[in-house]
């Protein structure tokens, strides 16, 4: 029976557009109306819902015990998720209680672990600025001090930095003034301890220079000052090499000295040819005692950083200076490079220039 019910309404012409995926029931009932056969389509339709009713009414007599079978479980599940929904809604209020009992002492432990942040920054803000106070104090009496306290000086010049480096106290009027006077005092012990080290330099004095960089080293500038010195000497030197062998002053003060009136200056006659080469071993003399000079300035420096050691630490200044940056740590050896390769150079230059 259901085969045959199908079977009808699939090659029926008018029940066919009903199980087309794009029916329209608009669309439908306007051809309905244009084809002016509303009766009989009226007809066709109500003998098809005739037909599908029997159908229906077929089908529950035959699947009756399913059907209530189906029906007593759809209202067992129905039991099923209310309970569900009953279990649910207390869960959710279990979660809100929960909720509630959580989020008030978390906001309170927010809130005080904020509190006392704030206080440990304060306190050691104020740790800070007392003791940038007190070291304060001291620097003025060391400096009061010359010479004597010249390194204890740069040590705490170098925890004044240490502290300012860690907390910016930009606004904090109470050491305003004491910062403007570290600054200062800063500028006067390096321009001290430059000037001590120059001068024991040039007269190798090794108490003189073992202090001065001592100083530096205090202030966290040691290598950078060393380096500082070595290219001075390291320019001056090479200043004095390019004059001592430029060969256009050299005939220059020799036409000076021979040349005049009515005569042509130059190294054409043997006269010049001589005097050019006395002028050039006169400045060769120099410029060999200029590099002694720089040479035994440079073994005292080197020699008193290889010795000397950190009152504190007890580290050689050497081996503090091959850690900040590396190399050999030999500054002889590092200057007589620098020096051999200029002067083979310029001896190259005035050696093209003659030919």
């Amino acid at each position: 029976m259901e085969e045959k019910v199908f079977h009808n309404l699939e090659n029926d012409e008018i029940f066919q557009r009903f199980t087309e995926p794009d029916f329209e029931a608009k669309a439908y009932a306007t051809r309905i109306i244009q084809s002016h056969a509303i009766s009989q389509h009226l007809a066709k339709l109500a003998e098809g819902i005739n037909m599908l009713d029997k159908e229906i009414h077929s089908q529950v007599v035959q699947h009756h015990e399913d059907l209530l079978s189906q029906a007593t479980g759809v209202e067992t599940l129905e039991g099923v998720l209310q309970t569900m929904q009953t279990r649910i809604q207390s869960l959710l209020a279990a979660m809100e209680r929960i909720r509630g009992r959580i989020v008030e002492p978390y906001n309170k432990i927010v809130s005080r672990t904020a509190q006392l942040k704030r206080m440990q920054e304060t306190c050691d803000m104020l740790r800070h600025v007392t003791r940038i106070m007190y070291l304060s104090k001291r620097l003025h009496s060391q400096l009061q001090g010359g010479a004597k306290e010249v390194t204890k000086a740069a040590q705490t010049l170098n925890e004044l930095d240490y502290l300012s480096s860690r907390i910016d106290f930009s606004g904090i009027e109470v050491i305003e003034s004491d910062r403007r006077f570290i600054r200062q005092a800063r500028k006067d012990v390096e321009t001290q301890a430059q000037k001590m080290l120059e001068q024991g330099i040039e007269v190798q004095n090794q108490t003189q220079v073992a202090t001065a960089l001592q100083v530096f080293y205090n202030l966290d500038i040691l290598d950078q000052t060393v380096e500082q010195i070595m290219l001075q000497s390291k320019t001056h030197l090479s200043k004095q090499i390019q004059t001592a062998l430029d060969v256009n002053q050299l005939t220059t003060a020799v036409s000076d000295r021979k040349g005049g009136p009515g005569r042509v200056a130059g190294l054409a006659s043997s006269g010049n040819t001589a005097a050019f080469r006395a002028a050039l071993w006169m400045n060769m003399e120099k410029l060999v005692d200029a590099l002694y000079s720089a040479y035994s300035q440079t073994f005292h420096l080197q020699k008193v950083l290889v010795r000397k050691r950190d009152a504190a630490t007890h580290t050689l200044f050497i081996e503090h200076m091959n850690q900040v940056k590396e190399g050999s740590g030999n500054l002889l050896q590092d200057f007589w490079k620098s020096m051999t390769s200029l002067l083979l150079t310029e001896f190259n230059k005035m050696a093209e220039s003659e030919l």
